[in-house]
């Protein structure tokens, strides 16, 4: 058992560092096996253990040492270390089907309620690619974003559904693909009537559908409100949430479908580029004439970033 007065991490490295020293004036091994070192709860048993006496013995623990020190921290089996080591982006991908991606839409609307906007729409996607690939989304910790909701930690700002979707983009198709792929998901949410999902199991029946013309999760969920006529966290309101995460979630499948396919496009411009500032394209909307506005030209530090690209 380790000492309850140090940390796991402590303790690890300590032993690390007495093993590699024990090595260096090993010339035939020891008699005590690997398990008896790493398990030993008293650093006084460990030195006497490890005095040199224990040392003379044993071709064996020559090369038991010897692999365990050669990659630091080599506690871990080479598969335990696969696991606990993220892979490399993009993860693997494979298309979804018509029903797949329905199944993801039931699945983000009903895991709405469990963990709220993005935490829905990327554990959509996930749960349906664990059982089609396994690793490394078998072992994702889905509850990521789950601080994105009601705009991120309920501050209005973009909708979690879209911090979701961009996280599963990502997985799949690598950071630059991903970002494109978004960037339509976000197209889709701003200018679409949404929700359009219908669930098998809905908590609420809605009449109304609504046009955000915005991705911010205050102007989304107020527009549709106001239309349909129910207050915040009402059960229409939830379950209108709840399907429009699923439309995120089977709309980030459908592109990556298409990409799997060499047939995806990025057809959206970021409106960054259109207004020479982070931005959406309806500003007046909530500002009116009061738009900020900047005071200098557009992209004169882009040179600062060829260096990392």
């Amino acid at each position: 058992m380790i000492p309850p007065e140090r940390s796991q991490l402590f303790y690890c490295c300590l032993m690390v560092d007495r093993i590699r020293f024990a090595a260096r004036f090993m010339r035939s091994g020891t008699n005590y096996h690997m398990e008896e070192l790493l398990l030993m709860d008293d650093t006084r048993i460990f030195d006497e253990k490890m005095s040199r006496r224990g040392l003379i013995k044993g071709a064996a623990g020559v090369a038991g040492i010897a692999a365990l020190t050669a990659g630091g921290l080599g506690f871990l089996s080479k598969a335990d270390a696969a696991k606990a080591s993220p892979a490399a982006l993009p993860w693997p991908y494979k298309k979804c089907t018509a029903e797949e991606i329905k199944q993801a839409g039931n699945i983000a609307h009903d895991n709405w309620f469990k963990g709220f906007c993005s935490y829905a729409v990327l554990s959509g996607g996930v749960e349906i690619l664990r059982k089609k690939i396994g690793e490394p989304y078998a072992s994702f910790p889905m509850e990521l974003t789950t601080f994105a909701h009601g705009g991120t930690s309920g501050w209005g700002g973009t909708c979690g559904t879209l911090i979701g979707a961009g996280v599963l983009s990502t997985l799949c198709a690598g950071p630059k693909v991903g970002e494109a792929i978004n960037n339509e998901v976000i197209n889709f949410y701003a200018t679409t009537s949404l929700p359009i999902f219908v669930p098998d199991h809905p908590k609420a029946q809605i009449r109304t559908q609504s046009v955000s013309n915005s991705p911010l999760c205050h102007l989304s969920v107020g527009k549709w409100m106001q239309k349909e006529g129910v207050g915040f966290l009402s059960p229409q309101q939830m379950d209108r949430c709840g399907r429009l995460a699923a439309d995120m979630c089977m709309k980030t499948l459908e592109l990556l479908n298409l990409w799997a396919d060499g047939k995806f496009e990025a057809k959206t411009k970021a409106p960054v580029f259109a207004n020479e500032i982070p931005s959406q394209n309806n500003c007046t909307d909530c500002h009116g004439s009061n738009v900020p506005k900047t005071s200098g030209p557009f992209g004169t530090g882009l040179d600062l970033l060829k260096a990392g690209h």
